[in-house]
């Protein structure tokens, strides 16, 4: 056991000589007829905690202290210090720690032969173990004549602040009295507050005063919590409630919204930002409730660094409420103004941004003063408001009972010659609807007449080949299609496939999709022995010749069966998908280049452009077994429940996981998947899907 502490000694003080570089070392402070001094230390820092005295005294890892104030951090710090007391001087003299929310502290008192005594404070103590009842530390120091070097051990969860200085006994009983006057007037004033806002909220059953009630004591225990007040009158043997202070932090927090959404007026807030405070609220009750749970060390960090965000967005709040002219907002944006920058100083110094002084001791105290002052008179305000209200209501009550009976009487004869009117207009309307019956009578009929000539035109059952299985599926969204697709013939052989897709909804597309399933099926079968782009491009030309004042354009995908090759040109249409057994593997047919095959729209002139567009072909071969899938841009770009495309990828994963089948069991796969993914939405265009499967 000896020897493992002497390794952890040695290992500690290799630690801190590597952390902290030798230095000057601070002054000796002579004491003499002042009453207060300011204590000039050396600090060492042991990352480890596992530095004995003895070695802290024979280190060589001391240097001056140029703050107090080091954040949170988890080292334990060495401080040292060395005074002259003089003879002639005869003065009782106290060292006094200001921040009372430290943990551990370990004082070394030297006596004149050079021995040390120890003594333990902090608030994991009862507040009765202290030699001095006094809510910071309140440390004797040796008063007789001579030169002691003094050391000093601290360690904390909280936040590292060490102020230190020394004073005599005079100076300790005039700042004792000086400050339990303040604080004895600050207590009293929000005791005072407090009430008041109580006996309101159950006179007047307004949540805004008991909301600002509870804002109002747990900010008061924050501040009992730390200037050490709490655990000197409140708690001083329950040594857990020490630990409460993020819980209160968090708390406090939590009641300054809801107050500032009561006070501001729900309704008057603007969406955006309340939902951010609403956000807001939720976040900070659940880290109210983790502080109980979690170490202390990172909720007390959580919940001073979570002030300044808060406050900062409560005070934007009012002064965006002012842009709108509520009189409220004005005592409240000053107010958490005020209170922002009390807590901005004592954020900072609790982080180590800035030293202590007593602005950054009790900032936060008296930005809570101004902040409660402002708050109560904006409160106030708002009663004498509501006061004025009521008595200019019932001043001019009278008056306006009289000028709405006057409204009435006069409403009643204009309602009167309204009701003739309406009755006018009804007849009229009447008449209207009997037109618009017969106007949709009509148009129902010429619908009906153009969907049986379209579906008479297509495509009755699938053609029989011995090379290839086929099948299809045509959903109109409505009566008449702008979809339409084909098959080709030589002779009694298969010779091609086509599925296209005329812009536009209603009649006008419809019938053009007979007229250029006309012109591309006599143009395939002229042109059954010259190139599939040629083919296309008189198929282009002709379409031009009888579009030419249509604004309408086509999109589609030709196929040319050679026995076991097929051409393909694809123009401006949805890739075709392929599904090859002998890979298998299922994609989108590309170029050698690994580009898709993307020719222009048909219908539209592109001889102004054909150093860019051209009718490009590709020839593939197709096994027994594989298949090839063409559809329309329906079955893409649709939509399921979670509002995403149905997409390619999609339709790959469908086609590729369907079981090995005939054309129409393996396209009743593709369907039913796509139909579970849309659920119970409608489709949003035609939808037309084509599976060919080689024999």
């Amino acid at each position: 056991m000896k020897r493992n502490t002497m390794i952890l000694s040695l290992l500690a003080c290799l630690a801190l000589t590597l952390v902290i570089p030798a230095g000057s070392r601070a002054g000796t402070l002579a004491l003499g007829s002042e009453d207060t001094y300011p204590v000039q230390f050396d600090i060492a820092r042991d990352p480890t905690g596992a530095l004995p005295f003895d070695s802290v005294r024979e280190t060589s890892g001391f240097t001056p202290a140029v703050t107090d104030s080091f954040g949170f951090i988890g080292d334990v710090i060495w401080a040292r210090f060395t005074i002259e007391v003089p003879a002639e001087i005869q003065k009782e003299w106290f060292l006094e720690i200001g921040y009372p929310l430290l943990n551990d502290i370990i004082v070394y008192t030297p006596d004149r032969d050079g021995n040390y005594s120890i003594k333990r404070y902090g608030n994991r103590f009862p507040f009765s173990k202290r030699d001095i009842d006094h809510h910071n530390f309140l440390i004797r120091l040796n008063d007789a004549p001579g030169t002691y070097t003094y050391y000093l051990r601290f360690e904390t969860a909280s936040s590292m602040n060490i102020p230190m200085k020394i004073l005599s006994l005079p100076a300790v009983i005039s700042e004792i009295n000086v400050q339990k006057t303040i604080f004895g007037m600050f207590y009293g004033a929000l005791f005072i507050i407090l009430m008041y806002n109580f006996l309101l909220a159950i006179y007047m059953r307004d949540l805004t005063y008991l909301s600002y009630a509870a804002f109002i004591i747990s900010l008061a225990m924050v501040s009992l919590c730390l200037n050490g007040y709490g655990f000197q009158y409140l708690w001083p043997n329950l040594i857990w409630m020490n630990d409460t202070v993020p819980f209160f932090l968090f708390l406090a927090q939590l009641t300054m919204a809801i107050f500032s959404v009561l006070y501001m007026g729900i309704n008057d807030i603007p969406r955006p930002i309340r939902r951010t405070i609403f956000a807001y609220l939720g976040l900070i009750a659940l880290l109210g409730i983790a502080s109980i749970f979690l170490p202390y060390s990172l909720m007390i960090a959580l919940g001073a660094g979570s002030y300044l965000p808060g406050i900062a967005m409560i005070a934007f709040t009012g002064i965006f409420m002012m842009r709108r002219k509520k009189r409220e907002s004005y005592f409240y944006a000053l107010a958490f103004s005020l209170l922002l920058l009390g807590v901005i100083v004592t954020v900072f110094n609790r982080f180590g941004v800035v030293g202590t002084n007593p602005l950054t001791l009790w900032g936060f105290q008296i930005g809570t003063v101004f902040a409660i002052a402002l708050f109560s008179l904006g409160l106030a305000d708002k009663v004498t408001v509501l006061t004025d209200d009521l008595q200019e209501i019932n001043l001019n009550l009278e008056n306006k009972v009289t000028e709405r009976t006057k409204q009435l009487s006069d409403a009643k004869v204009e309602i009167e010659a309204a009701m003739e009117e309406m009755e006018a207009i009804n007849e009229r309307l009447t008449a209207s609807n009997r037109d618009l019956e017969e106007s949709q009578n009509v148009y129902r009929r010429d619908m009906n007449m153009a969907a049986h000539l379209q579906t008479t035109l297509l495509p009755r059952r699938m053609p029989e080949s011995p090379g290839y299985d086929i099948a299809v599926v045509y959903l109109p969204k409505s009566l008449v299609s702008g979809d339409f697709y084909d098959f080709y013939f030589d002779g009694d052989a298969l010779s091609g496939a086509g599925i296209f897709d005329v812009s536009g909804h209603g009649i006008a597309p419809g019938l053009l999709t007979l007229m250029a399933k006309s012109i591309i099926s006599s143009t395939f079968s002229e042109m059954k022995d010259a190139p599939l782009g040629s083919v296309i491009e008189n198929i282009n030309t002709r379409l031009l010749t009888e579009f030419k004042d249509i604004d309408n354009y086509l999109t589609g995908v030709l196929l040319r069966f050679r026995d076991d090759r097929i051409e393909y040109i694809n123009c401006a249409h949805p890739d075709i998908i392929c599904k090859k057994i002998d890979m298998n593997r299922t994609g989108k047919i590309l170029d050698k280049s690994g580009k898709r095959v993307c020719a222009p729209f048909l219908g539209i002139d592109t001889q102004m452009s054909k150093d860019v567009y051209s009718y490009q072909e590709i020839t593939f071969r197709m096994k027994k077994g594989d298949s090839v899938l063409m559809f329309t841009d329906s079955l893409i770009e649709s939509h399921g429940q979670n509002k995403t495309e149905y997409g390619e990828s999609g339709i790959i994963k469908s086609l590729q996981d369907a079981p090995a089948g005939s054309a129409q069991e393996v396209l009743n796969r593709v369907i039913g998947d796509f139909f579970k993914f849309i659920g119970n939405r409608e489709l949003n265009d035609d939808l037309t899907v084509i599976l060919i499967t080689k024999k």
